[in-house]
């Protein structure tokens, strides 16, 4: 599979076309850093718990990462080219681009996008070609693996605000510290809300009647997300802020 200008076949490569990117967005100083580094950082502690028990079917999960880095790619490749990717991707993309937001506002709109826009229909799509969604027992078997990531997001969150904080935000680490683990515990809560409701999305769309429903499942999908999205961006408290953010992203501060 080919993705972010080179071909793809497994977890290893991904994180290698991820390095590529990442390197070229630290380089020019582009906002879209902080959340490839988050995603990065995410993949490669999938790519950990892929080389012990962990998931009922690992193989699975690794084809599953695969192709959620494909929708990433695909919808940063149409973004650069000019072209319209999904509505919840356009909008991180080009508030990144006017460099308007702040460090948490850029990762979690990459987030958004990614998680509510493009996993229902990476889940919905290797559910529907290998057959699984016509077995109960293959389907619930696929759920648990698909619960385990929440597990990894979890276990992971101290690590990725640290790197966040090393790259991008000194006052993470206060803030982080200031919260205890109240911090970890809300966006424990808030990712898991999102990938039950992946999960939901994606049985849509499987239980679609034809072409004509999978497409307004799909609009529907859309529109959450780029709600959502605006709503991140325009979250009162930081609004008044917002002329601050482009020079608190300079001197990485927040």
């Amino acid at each position: 599979m080919r993705m972010g200008g080179a071909e793809v076949n497994g977890i290893d490569d991904l994180a290698a076309v991820m390095d590529v990117h990442l390197a070229r967005f630290d380089r020019d100083g582009d906002h879209r850093a902080a959340f490839l580094r988050v995603y990065r950082h995410m993949t490669l502690a999938v790519r950990e718990r892929l080389r012990r028990p962990f998931f009922l079917d690992p193989a699975w999960v690794e084809r599953v990462a695969v192709r959620f880095g494909w929708y990433y790619f695909d919808a940063l490749e149409r973004f650069e080219r000019g072209d319209d990717p999904p509505p919840a991707w356009a909008y991180a993309f080009d508030i990144a681009a006017r460099k308007r937001a702040f460090l948490l506002q850029d990762i979690l709109l990459g987030m958004n996008a990614h998680i509510n826009n493009d996993l229902p229909l990476v889940v919905a799509e290797i559910l529907r070609a290998e057959g699984d969604e016509r077995s109960v027992f293959e389907t619930v078997r696929r759920r648990f693996d698909h619960d385990q990531i929440n597990r990894v997001l979890h276990d992971v969150i101290p690590g990725v605000q640290d790197e966040v904080a090393r790259h991008y935000g000194r006052l993470i680490r206060p803030l982080g510290r200031l919260m205890g683990d109240l911090d970890r515990q809300l966006t424990t809560y808030g990712l898991k809300t999102w990938r039950d409701q992946v999960w939901r999305n994606a049985r849509c769309l499987l239980a679609a009647a034809g072409e004509e429903e999978r497409q307004l499942v799909i609009r529907l999908i859309q529109q959450d997300a780029l709600h959502l999205a605006r709503e991140i961006y325009r979250f009162a408290p930081l609004r008044l802020l917002r002329p601050l953010a482009r020079w608190m992203r300079r001197w990485r501060l927040f």
